[in-house]
């Protein structure tokens, strides 16, 4: 298993990469907690309760436009924690009490929610029960905790429940505090479940529940805090993960480093297999992209007309010259593999890019077989290889070990022959099935995108925004890859780190204040990127807490 503890050793910080769980896991942990340790439920929710209310006395002293305050409850554990919040909010300002909605009856209430109703209602506290859209209504400059619906949920969210997100969504000039997740956002998997609460802050407890890092449930997290609350950070270290969240320290740990005896040749020689007559453009990217990554040298095999082409537009490409002419149509061919590896050979190829603008002619089938059959060196399989091989799915079936895949969801639906909206929807399974299928390491791109290894480990990358979205940006991105796998990163580690600068060249571009980009622009702020990961100035900005394993507020 790739650790990630292993990871921090390798790195000599000593820190405690953040793991992201599932709600099953997060309930399993719990469970044991209590089991081990002697802990009682209702402490986990007192204290779950009590760091909630400590981020909304912080949130009033920041904006004191905001001149009240609104609880809304569900009926579960959640609901629970938010009656605990109303209680700490009362007892430390009492002249200005929350306002507390139930949506749902009290006689629905079971154990630690029924135990903290009971003494809010003790306390004298109001609480609406709601039974209809028409009991919610929120003034102006309203503080509104969302308590309705934890890691639980399930289910599309229906009726009642719906109609009053909606109203939280609805109201003006509000700050939205979600208690562990958004209402109605899959805490495992970030899906929405039919409606969904948008907070602009969402605290979570213990560990970070996948779903707030995928999208779409990172899009409503808003800004996430995790706070422990009595379960040690340690508890079940020994158990595989549910995923990990990439941070500029895990890359800053992988990056490769020149000295000062390195050449172009042991800085990484890139071989591209990209483009044809019409989409020469994309074999510049992958170029580009492998080169501001730090690759010594690119080799790309063509003809010679089209050779002369690209190194007017980048000259630091060094050229293989293919014998098949460039006219009127010219694409790859099974006769050109020969001579692609002889000049890869001879370059001392360490890495490779196969697929940005290759097309879907007739013959490409047999040239991508016969070539990946032969080349030594390992790469990347981007765009149209990932097409050609989807033709013929069943004949890759294991033969894609030691390859990167960087498919979109289009791309990927195509691999594993199933709808686009599939996909889309179950992006982690879908990852994971490629990579069982192909026995590859899979990037799927996307926002948050995700690297998953062959065992089927899962990573989500934190750079990234909607900049990149334009074309080319893959093509920069395989580069990237193709070139740290030549400079001697395995599959795994170049994905992560090629993935985080990638994003993080966005993200620099986006703090530009740029509204629009080019994909050249993305290499050439890659360099800047690796900057900041090694200068230890970046950190997500979705993303606060406290990861030691302190004792909880």
């Amino acid at each position: 298993m790739w650790s990630s503890r292993w990871r921090w050793e390798s790195s000599g910080e000593g820190k405690a990469v953040i793991e992201l769980v599932t709600a099953k896991t997060m309930q399993e942990r719990e469970k044991s907690a209590c089991e081990r340790f002697g802990l009682r439920t209702l402490l986990l929710m007192e204290n779950a309760g009590r760091a909630v209310a400590s981020e909304v006395l912080s949130a009033l002293r920041e904006r004191p436009s905001l001149r009240r305050v609104a609880i809304v409850c569900g009926t579960g554990n959640n609901g629970g924690d938010g009656m605990v919040v109303a209680r700490h909010l009362f007892v430390a300002h009492p002249e200005s009490p929350p306002r507390v909605y139930l949506v749902g009856s009290p006689e629905n209430l079971r154990g630690d929610a029924q135990y903290n109703y009971a003494v809010i209602t003790e306390l004298g506290l109001p609480v609406q029960v709601v039974s209809s859209s028409g009991d919610v209504r929120f003034e102006e400059d309203t503080l509104i905790v969302d308590a309705l619906f934890g890691t639980g949920l399930a289910r599309e969210v229906e009726g009642i429940h719906r109609e009053v997100i909606r109203c939280i969504n609805a109201a003006v000039r509000k700050f939205v505090v979600a208690v562990d997740v958004p209402s109605g956002v899959d805490a495992s998997d970030g899906r929405v479940l039919g409606e969904a609460v948008q907070a602009d802050l969402t605290v979570t407890f213990g560990f970070l529940k996948r779903g707030l890092v995928l999208y779409p449930g990172r899009a409503y997290a808003g800004r996430i805090k995790v706070y422990p609350i009595g379960i040690p950070l340690s508890f079940g270290e020994d158990e595989k993960a549910d995923g990990y969240l990439v941070l500029p320290s895990d890359v800053r740990a992988l990056l490769p480093r020149r000295s000062w005896s390195t050449h172009k040749i042991s800085a990484g020689v890139v071989g591209v297999v990209a483009g044809s007559s019409a989409m020469l453009g994309a074999g510049i990217l992958v170029a580009q992209g492998a080169y501001r990554g730090g690759a010594g040298m690119v080799v790309w095999p063509l003809p010679a007309e089209l050779s002369l082409a690209v190194r007017t537009s980048l000259p630091e490409v060094v050229g293989v010259t293919l014998g098949s002419s460039a006219f009127p149509d010219w694409s790859y061919g099974e006769h050109d593999v020969e001579a692609i590896l002889r000049g890869f050979e001879a370059r001392k190829v360490s890495g490779v890019v196969v697929g940005p603008g290759l097309g879907m002619k007739e013959g490409l089938q047999r040239f991508l077989e016969r070539f990946l059959e032969l080349i030594p060196a390992k790469g990347v399989l981007d765009a149209d290889a990932l097409n050609i091989i989807a033709e013929h799915r069943e004949r890759w079936e294991g033969k894609l070990a030691g390859w990167v895949v960087t498919p979109h969801v289009g791309e990927a639906a195509r691999l594993l022959a199933r709808p686009v909206q599939e996909v889309s929807e179950w992006k982690v399974q879908a990852a994971r099935d490629i990579a069982a299928f192909f026995g590859c390491v899979v990037v799927l791109k996307g926002p948050g995108t995700l690297v998953v290894s062959p065992g089927g480990e899962i990573f989500v990358n934190s750079t990234g925004n909607e900049l990149l979205a334009t074309a080319g940006s893959g093509d920069v991105l395989a580069g990237l890859i193709g070139g740290l796998m030549a400079q001697g990163l395995d599959a795994v580690s170049s994905a992560l780190c090629g993935v985080f600068l990638h994003g993080l060249s966005g993200d620099i571009l986006r703090r530009e204040g740029r509204t629009s980009i080019v994909a050249h622009e993305i290499a050439e702020r890659l360099d800047a990127a690796r900057k900041v990961v090694e200068d230890g100035t970046w950190e997500p900005s979705f993303l606060d807490g406290d990861f030691s394993g302190a004792p909880c507020p």
